[in-house]
């Protein structure tokens, strides 16, 4: 800056010089010419330039002097202005600060901030970065932000105007604060150092002494215990003494508040412990076995540290819990600031041979029906056997009990023609099945929604239905993705049932009386029952054979389920696309692509492949890609061991343990391959499987 004034300086001497040599030039020249073309005499004609050219040259002369002093007077001004501030501040504030320049070499510092970290008298040219943990470019970059916010509109410039900022060193914990300054023509920046060690110190401790609360249930003692009367005892005391030895490491309090089921407090850094070991007691509780040593003992949990309150936290914590039974368990949901986070999942749920829960949502769902004016019943779009069945079962209970019912689906879809050919000869389901606008115009304020084989109502045949509400109930098999935006009046979500028509089958089971169920509506709720368990030799139960044995009762035709599974054209020619390439990953992955023949029946075949690909040795999951449209829809299987939910939630996509699904908008096919192995490889890495 100095050199700047200095050359500005030097500038307005050397102006006046130039101006007598030009004037000197032009009055050469103009009595040259003058002499040449006029008769005036050269003698006078002379001394008059003269004496003009030097009145003109005393008067440049003396306002060149005086535009020199004016700048010189109020240069020396404001040197002395800003050096007598630098002084000031050095003898008088007791506030640690530093004057540096704008890389952060140390011009000054004051006697308390000698005093601060006592290295010295003399830190001339040193840099201030090694003094502390700073980062002096941000910081004098924000200060210039703010001295142009200063001078221009506030509102434009606030969003540009970085936050505050900290200086960490062995001497404690500083706030910053930057002012650029003007002295002897150089601009520097006195950096201020507020002491808030202490304050960081209470805030960290308040933080870290937050108690987070957590439920713990035991997931499956009371199936192990049909296994084995005795040996379970001894699998519920081995699987109590982790989790208190557990409790001990975290300096936690674990109470036993009823059979197996726990609630444990403490503080928020031990969360943060478990976080960064993805909860490992899981895996601890999982190497616990019984039975044949083939069954893992499993617990889930639902932490919370979210709440101002220790009963918020309570609620939340109970709420978690929920959400990871509903996922199918063997894992923890833990609710925090920053939204909700999963660990775990990775053994397939474990179906409960009772019926004692489908016995009490049967009670509740007849009771609700009764209650209502009229009844819809919708399932997913795109709907499968499955869907249908469930619906199908649904209005089955609804039309015994004499209410009002109406099944909301796509009756221009081939699952549906198919599968409800028959039954819709019947009398009581002339009128039943409507379209989603039909659907729109039935929903009153008394209307009752169950919603079938499905939880995400972005899926639903329509969702605008499920939005405008009052009264919903939630019948389905697949995991839980995420909690409900609003909660339904009644939820019955069972990842370990193979199927909503296996759900559905229980409940007209627990109310329905004998030979009261059609077989027409029996026969539709096997083929649900045959689709999600491709035939009975998948995700099988002891509870999918009652079911089945039930329906077979009621008079339901397996020949004739049979028959809603043939192939269209449409099917065959869209499955032959796939299989041509397929890749094999990490040795027991097989992933397939296809561009699809642009219809709907491509997601049918997608399905088909990837089930198709399970069946080739050594091959543990299967995923398929088809573009429908702008979308890329992905099916995947397991045969067990690997969950494909888990990865595919990872992309957006859910579903069961061993069989999930993922649409992706707008991406290539080979977009969707690469994002999808980044998925498998987290998995992989999370899980420390090989």
């Amino acid at each position: 800056m100095s050199n700047k004034k200095s050359d500005l300086f030097k500038g307005i001497d050397e102006l006046p010089s130039r101006l007598y040599i030009i004037l000197g030039i032009l009055s050469i020249a103009g009595f040259t010419a003058i002499c040449a073309y006029t008769r005036l005499s050269p003698v006078r004609m002379g001394l008059a330039l003269v004496i003009v050219y030097s009145l003109i040259c005393g008067l440049i002369f003396l306002l060149g002097r005086r535009r020199i002093a004016m700048y010189r007077a109020q240069s020396r001004a404001t040197e002395e202005q800003n050096g007598g501030v630098i002084s000031a501040f050095k003898e008088s504030i007791d506030l640690p600060y530093a004057i540096v320049t704008e890389t952060g070499k140390i011009v000054t510092v004051n006697n308390a901030m000698k005093k601060l970290i006592r290295e010295g008298d003399s830190f001339f040219d040193s840099d201030i970065k090694t003094l502390f943990e700073i980062d002096v470019e941000s910081i004098i970059a924000n200060a210039n932000k703010e001295a142009v916010a200063d001078t221009a509109d506030e509102e434009e410039n606030e969003s540009q105007l970085d936050p505050r900022f900290t200086a960490i060193s062995d001497y404690g914990r500083y706030d910053i604060a930057c002012y650029p300054i003007r002295s002897s023509g150089h601009v520097y920046y006195l950096l201020t150092f507020s002491d808030t060690t202490e304050l960081y110190e209470l805030t960290k401790l308040h933080r870290d002494t937050t108690p987070a609360v957590a439920y713990i249930v035991v997931d499956n003692l009371e199936e192990i215990a049909r296994y084995s009367e005795d040996g379970h005892k001894n699998d519920a005391a081995r699987v109590d003494e982790v989790l208190r030895a557990w409790a001990r490491e975290l300096k936690a309090i674990l109470s036993e508040y009823d059979r197996n089921k726990y609630i444990m407090f403490f503080n928020r850094n031990m969360l943060e412990k478990c976080v960064n070991n993805s909860f490992s007691v899981l895996d601890v509780i999982r190497d616990i076995r019984t039975g044949d040593d083939t069954i893992p003992l499993t617990v889930s949990m639902g932490v919370s540290i979210v709440g101002s309150t220790l009963a918020e936290r309570e609620k939340g914590a109970h709420a978690s819990l929920n959400l990871a039974l509903q996922r199918g368990g063997d894992q923890v949901v833990l609710r925090s600031e920053s939204g909700v986070s999963y660990y775990g999942g990775l053994t397939k749920s474990q179906q409960k041979r009772t019926k004692v829960h489908s016995r009490i949502i049967a009670g509740k769902l007849a009771s609700m029906m009764k209650g209502a004016t009229n009844v819809l019943v919708m399932g997913h779009a795109n709907p499968d056997f499955d869907s249908i069945g469930a619906c199908v079962g649904v209005a089955a209970l609804a039309i015994h009990l004499g209410v009002d019912v109406k099944i909301v689906t796509d009756t221009e879809s081939s699952s549906f023609i198919v599968s409800t050919e028959k039954l819709r000869e019947l009398p009581e389901y002339r009128n039943v099945f409507i379209d989603a606008v039909g659907g729109l115009g039935k929903c009153t304020y008394g209307t009752l929604l169950v919603i079938v084989d499905t939880n995400n109502f972005a899926i639903l045949e329509a969702p605008e239905i499920a939005e405008k509400s009052f009264n919903t109930v939630v019948l389905d098999h697949h995991i839980k993705k995420q909690e409900f935006e609003n909660e339904p009046a009644l939820s019955y979500i069972d990842p370990s049932a193979s199927s909503a028509s296996e759900l559905v089958s229980e409940i007209l089971e627990q109310t329905l009386p004998a030979e009261t169920l059609k077989k027409e509506e029996a026969t539709v709720l096997l083929s649900g029952i045959m689709v999600d368990t491709k035939n009975f030799t998948r995700t099988v139960g002891t509870r999918t054979f009652s079911a089945a044995l039930y329906l077979r009762g009621a008079g339901a035709n397996t020949e004739i389920a049979r028959t809603f599974f043939y192939d269209a054209f449409e099917d065959y020619r869209a499955e032959a696309r796939f299989g041509a390439e397929v890749e094999i990953y990490r040795g027991q992955i097989a992933i397939t692509l296809s561009d699809g023949t642009g219809s709907a029946h491509d997601r049918v075949a997608a399905a088909k492949a990837a089930d198709k690909l399970l069946t080739v040795r050594e091959v543990n999951a299967a995923f398929a890609l088809v573009r429908i449209g702008e979308t890329i829809h992905i099916s995947a299987r397991s045969n067990g061991q690997i969950n494909v939910q888990l990865i595919l939630e990872q992309i957006g996509g859910g579903g069961h343990f061993d069989m999930a699904g993922a649409a992706l908008a707008d991406r290539t096919v080979d977009d969707a391959k690469e994002l999808l192995i980044g998925a498998i490889d987290r998995y992989f890495e999370d899980n420390h499987k090989k």
